[in-house]
């Protein structure tokens, strides 16, 4: 629950946010892994703001506590804490909350909430005075001291590295603030060179978030993915990090990789630029909202109705939605594969790939298989490597279907070309990275009840390599032929060709 206060003369009116799990009513908030705690406080004030247009200022807690509006109200009573602007604290040095006045928003420097670390109250107080121009105190509340703080928090933020990482970017700002008299026009950075999947669900949401609402102008992407950036349509301009993508073995925190690759940005772009942090704050599969929405709402776009998510923007028709088909005859039927994901459960397990690629060759379709194992090649599949998006392009035209497990083939396939696709779930939730339902595109139904599990490197019930929950062979053949005949239309297969 995140607690909103607007203050009008002195008097008090609270309100409670919290974040949705789909409904998204007006009490609610997009749930967005990708947006640091700082763009909460940014659009909790936003919105009290709405529901009470001439208050003179607003209390918005700290995103990390889970505050009611009216527990801060009781921290608000007495003594000078409703003076304005102020950081409330703990009996220590944690922020509880902020005390924003009306300027800050009418000014248009809503935005720079966004870098508030949310857990130094010093570092806060010092962005706070330089965006108002005031000295900004911090008043220490009757709250007990919260250190220490827990791994996650109840609202599921994920600490560790990534209070370091938000410490870096206020103390940054402030920094930049105070050596630019022309602070106010400079661009912001979405700090989120991610993984190739990442890397296009953020450039997917840098075309729908409308310009009035878009809060950045340019993006932090590894090298790796630049044709990712630019082959998807990124509105906003790329800050190219040349120093490989974050690991996925989670050696290396995302936190981590933030602070370390600051020293590898050309230091004129850092001193024109204040960076945001957008890589997970929290795991996204604690969200039902999709990755493209969770983006746009890091982005600056409050997406507050299901109308205003991907799926509702697709039942409007107001997303522009790729339509790639094969050129080729029907038949035969041409399917290429991506059965490896980003980390291991995603990856479609080995005997049940093979009887895959084993039916529909017998079925007499042409199969090939993205990086294909040896033992997948010996059960019929044709091999190929896709090294840059304009190969996958070409590769994914050149086939009738694509069948992707939760990885980049399958979004690019799916959300950027609008290829026949199926697509193919298993810890993961569908949810969270698939495209809006259409003809040609398939979600077979997942085998087991226990996804999303969040499982990583094993299974979290028997501790195996493999992911049990992917729908089986069978299920996949009916969804390829399913969406081939929506595609293409007719008998898509020549039984003769059958072996």
């Amino acid at each position: 629950m995140l607690g909103g206060i607007a203050i009008t003369g002195g008097r008090l009116e609270a309100f409670d946010f919290r974040f949705s799990m789909g409904p998204l009513s007006p009490e609610e908030l997009l749930d967005s892994a990708t947006s640091p705690p700082g763009r909460y406080v940014w659009e909790v004030a936003r919105r009290t703001l709405a529901r009470v247009p001439g208050a003179d200022a607003v209390v918005v807690s700290n995103p990390l506590l889970a505050s009611r509006g009216a527990r801060l109200a009781d921290l608000l009573q007495g003594g000078d804490t409703l003076r304005c602007p102020a950081v409330l604290t703990d009996a220590e040095t944690f922020p509880v909350a902020y005390v924003l006045p009306r300027a800050l928003f009418d000014q248009g420097l809503g935005r720079f909430l966004c870098l508030l670390s949310a857990n130094r109250a010093a570092t806060d107080a010092q962005l706070l005075s330089q965006l108002t121009g005031q000295i900004v105190p911090r008043r220490q509340t009757p709250l007990k001291p919260l250190a220490p703080l827990p791994k996650i928090t109840a609202q599921g933020y994920i600490l560790g590295d990534n209070l370091a990482a938000w410490q870096a970017q206020c103390a940054d700002a402030v920094r930049l603030i105070r050596s630019r008299a022309d602070w106010r026009d400079l661009p912001f950075a979405a700090h989120h060179p991610g993984h190739a999947g990442d890397v296009l669900f953020f450039s997917l949401a840098s075309r729908l978030v409308p310009p009035e609402r878009l809060a950045f102008r340019a993006q932090v992407v590894c090298r790796t993915y630049l044709d990712i950036f630019r082959d998807c349509g990124n509105r906003l301009d790329p800050i190219v990090l040349d120093i490989p993508p974050v690991s996925r073995t989670g050696n290396v925190s995302d936190g981590r990789y933030y602070l370390d690759s600051l020293a590898r940005i050309d230091p004129q772009v850092r001193a024109g630029t204040f960076m945001v942090y957008c890589r997970f704050s929290k795991s996204y599969s604690r969200t039902p909202f999709n990755l493209l929405d969770q983006a746009r709402f890091a982005l600056g776009d409050p997406v507050a109705t299901l109308d205003d998510t991907l799926y509702g923007w697709a039942a409007a028709a107001r997303l522009p939605l790729g339509h790639s088909r094969c050129a080729r005859p029907p038949a035969p039927l041409r399917v290429l594969m991506q059965l490896s994901g980003g980390w291991p459960l995603k990856a479609y397990p080995a005997r049940p790939a093979r009887v895959l690629v084993q039916a529909l060759a017998r079925l007499g379709c042409a199969v090939t298989v993205l990086d294909a194992p040896a033992d997948l090649v010996a059960a019929g599949a044709t091999p190929a490597t896709a090294g840059s998006t304009d190969r996958l392009a070409a590769l994914i035209r050149d086939h009738h279907v694509v069948l992707s497990v939760d990885s980049f083939p399958l979004h690019f396939a799916s959300q950027v070309l609008g290829h026949p696709t199926v697509a193919v779930f298993g810890p993961t939730f569908p949810g969270n990275s698939d495209a809006p339902r259409r003809l040609g595109y398939r979600v077979p139904p997942p085998a087991l009840p226990c996804g999303p599990c969040g499982g990583y490197k094993a299974c979290p019930l028997d501790e195996g390599p493999e992911c049990h929950n992917h729908p089986p062979p069978a299920d996949l053949v009916a969804a390829i032929l399913e969406v081939a005949a929506e595609a293409y239309g007719g008998a898509v297969l020549q039984r003769g060709d059958a072996a």
